[in-house]
């Protein structure tokens, strides 16, 4: 007869009670073995990837979701908690180069169009009788952005507008004004023609009267000034640039005036003999001369290398006439070899 316990002394419930304890125990050693030691199947799945008929299957492992996945167990008791999975982002560097070609892309698009960063204001040094106000409107007229503004045809415009500046320096100041520093021509002459006068400096460049030029030795004439315009001046530089930006950069500057050379000689040279009270005249056929304040005009062409010999001659003239009572309204030693005079 069978008792309550069994053949090693334990009672049937205290045998049962230690076969579930071992069987949750051995339950919890395996999920702590599979969360810290997953399988090879669940690590990896192996795919195909065929590229032709051809190929030869390649393998690659992958992360399956059972990887990311989290259990916990509390104590012994065989309870055990599923956590959830956090998502793994991978990126690549095709997508990271893609991001940053678009913030680059938008930061342009804002700087080039942004209203804060439009040219709106001209500062402008070593000027003296041109305002900054008068070149503003030139260089706003681009309406570009300062990251975009062609300093090269910003210069060839104002340069264009305004002949009296012999240099110019253009700069830049953060977020939106163009910086101009200038050196102005002065101005020598003015030659006035049928109520319109222009200035002539130095270097026989053709300029408008604009601002205070001070007191000027005028040129009287029924014709426009003799001008010839420059052409884009050669430069060692200039040689090794292609023949397409050559074009471009003719194309862009406008050549400025000057005047015939031979005539503003011949005014500067006359200006020194200049009786008093007279002024300097012009004809396109007689040349250059004076209007004597004793009452007749006085021509000596415009080749003045030999002016000491039409001074002579022009002087021997006038004492010929004063002997004779002869008023006269013209004399003319242009050509020294034929000399003329007229009373009409």
């Amino acid at each position: 007869m069978t008792t309550d316990k069994d053949r090693s002394g334990q009672s049937r419930a205290e045998a049962l009670r230690q076969k579930r304890q071992q069987s949750s125990q051995v339950h919890v050693n395996n999920v702590h073995q599979q969360v810290n030691h997953p399988s090879a199947q669940a690590r990896a799945a192996t795919t195909v990837r065929r590229t032709s008929p051809y190929a030869v299957p390649a393998a690659s492992t992958s992360r399956t979701a059972s990887a990311r996945k989290l259990h916990y167990a509390r104590g012994a008791n065989g309870v055990e908690v599923r956590m959830p999975a956090m998502p793994s982002l991978h990126f690549s560097w095709r997508s990271a180069s893609l991001l940053l070609a678009a913030s680059l892309l938008a930061i342009v698009l804002l700087l080039t169009n942004l209203d804060t960063f439009q040219v709106s204001s001209v500062q402008l040094t070593g000027n003296k009788r041109i305002t900054a106000s008068q070149v503003s409107k030139i260089v706003a007229a681009s309406k570009s952005s300062i990251f975009t503004l062609d300093s090269q045809k910003i210069i060839a415009t104002v340069q264009s507008s305004f002949p009296e500046f012999s240099e110019i320096h253009l700069g830049l100041r953060f977020p939106n004004t163009v910086v101009l520093a200038v050196k102005e021509r002065k101005p020598i002459l003015a030659w006035v023609a049928n109520g319109k006068t222009q200035w002539i400096a130095a270097d026989g460049v053709v300029m408008s009267v604009r601002g205070d030029g001070g007191k000027l030795l005028a040129i009287q004439s029924s014709v426009a000034i003799p001008t010839f315009s420059t052409a884009v001046p050669k430069t060692a530089a200039a040689d090794q640039t292609t023949t397409a930006t050559k074009k471009a950069a003719t194309s862009a500057i406008k050549p400025l005036k000057y005047i015939d050379p031979q005539i503003l000689k011949a005014a500067i040279s006359l200006s020194a003999q200049l009786p008093t009270g007279a002024t300097l005249i012009y004809d396109p056929v007689s040349g250059m001369g004076w209007d004597d304040p004793k009452g007749w005009q006085v021509y000596f062409g415009t080749d003045l290398s030999n002016i000491a010999i039409k001074q002579t001659e022009y002087q021997a003239i006038i004492q010929r006439l004063q002997s004779l009572g002869i008023q006269p309204k013209l004399i003319s030693v242009a050509h020294i070899d034929s000399p003329f005079y007229r009373t009409e």
